[in-house]
């Protein structure tokens, strides 16, 4: 069956994506993000609300890293979502990820994720109390 959404701006089905980043101290962090997606050919933007521990770091940090959750990870992209880097600062440990620093730029690689794009953020705009960051490669 056909339905007609009118001009919405639909992604369906979304992605969910693994966002990465490394604090201050350059301990990992991930969460799993529904905002984002592809804004330009060599960009994607997400949406993070400012609570989260992953957007501290990036403002921070200025990187991170987008990866796509798979049917193998669910538990552990699930438990990333869910649970907050300002509360549990061992997230990556407990799920039981193995972390590679990235080459390009200072961001976490989680080798059991395997759809990866690692990133410095470009553009960042600050709403009440949510950000706007477009990654670049």
């Amino acid at each position: 069956m056909r339905k007609n959404f009118g001009a919405k701006a639909i992604l369906y089905p979304m992605p969910v994506l693994i966002i990465g980043t490394y604090d201050e101290y350059g301990k990992p962090n991930a969460m799993n993000a529904a905002w984002g997606g592809i804004s330009e050919e060599t960009q994607i933007s997400i949406c993070v609300d400012d609570g989260h521990k992953t957007a501290k770091n990036v403002v921070k940090t200025g990187a991170f890293t987008v990866s796509i959750a798979d049917v193998e990870n669910v538990v552990a992209c699930d438990y990333v979502g869910i649970v907050s880097g300002n509360k549990e600062p061992d997230k990556i440990k407990k799920v039981g990820w193995h972390v590679t620093k990235s080459e390009f730029v200072n961001t976490p690689l989680f080798k059991k994720l395997i759809v990866l794009t690692v990133s410095f953020f470009f553009y960042t705009q600050k709403f009440e109390r949510w950000w706007s960051m477009c990654r670049k490669r």
